[in-house]
């Protein structure tokens, strides 16, 4: 009956890249916990007690490995967010939409990192507090991994329950509704940090607007 035509795939098939991007996110971190446990108690800590991470001592600091290991943890999430995004907006979803997805929203993930420091740089020259904006980048490098961690717990509940391609529209507003969310969290964090740092009030807005609210607004009005 197919004579002629490309035989149809499973519509959970289109989300086998994700999934395979799920294991490597949770592979990822469980080399966080079990490897730099400083980084990772500052991961938790961001979320339920920041007072913890602003009062921490300076041999409580993440290592270097630490470090990479959360940028690549969010480079993951950006690849994962990506490649949801390419299943959404396809109209024939493959694993190849998927895959292009995910290269883009890495890719995205990697230059977010680049002009994020290259502002972060620009910020510490004006105000010369390099303590405070250096504080707004660690808050964002943890909540990315948290990020990661809400998109793998909201895939595997979608798949769950999937019913097919006309499911796609629904699971994409449901992860675009927790990537705001996470946001808002974020940029609360952020603004806590700034302020507590003793970043004056005016320059911790310019911070929050100009490297997180703006460029997420622009992303959200291409992709969303």
């Amino acid at each position: 009956m197919f004579e002629g035509m490309p035989l149809p795939i499973s519509p959970l098939d289109a989300y086998v890249l994700p999934l395979w991007i799920c294991a490597v996110g949770l592979g990822a971190t469980a080399l966080l916990k079990i490897q730099f446990d400083r980084e990772w108690a500052l991961t938790l800590y961001t979320v339920y007690q920041i007072q913890r991470v602003w009062q921490r001592l300076a041999d409580e600091s993440a290592r270097t490995g630490g470090t990479l290991t959360s940028h690549g943890i969010g480079i993951i999430s950006w690849a994962l967010l990506g490649s949801l995004w390419g299943v959404n907006a396809s109209t024939t979803p493959n694993v190849e939409v998927a895959g292009n997805g995910a290269m883009w929203g890495a890719l995205i993930g990697f230059i977010t990192l680049i002009t994020r420091q290259v502002g972060g740089w620009i910020g510490v020259w004006v105000t010369l507090e390099r303590e405070a904006i250096e504080r707004g980048f660690e808050v964002d490098r943890h909540m990315r991994n948290w990020l990661l961690w809400t998109l793998i717990a909201l895939v595997l509940w979608e798949l769950a329950q999937f019913n097919g391609f006309e499911s796609r529209g629904e699971m994409w507003m449901h992860v675009s509704t927790s990537w705001w969310i996470w946001l808002a969290l974020k940029w609360m964090r952020q603004f806590q940090s700034v302020i507590n740092k003793q970043l004056h009030i005016g320059w911790g807005i310019a911070y929050i607007c100009t490297l997180e609210i703006g460029p997420s607004f622009l992303l959200f009005e291409y992709a969303g």
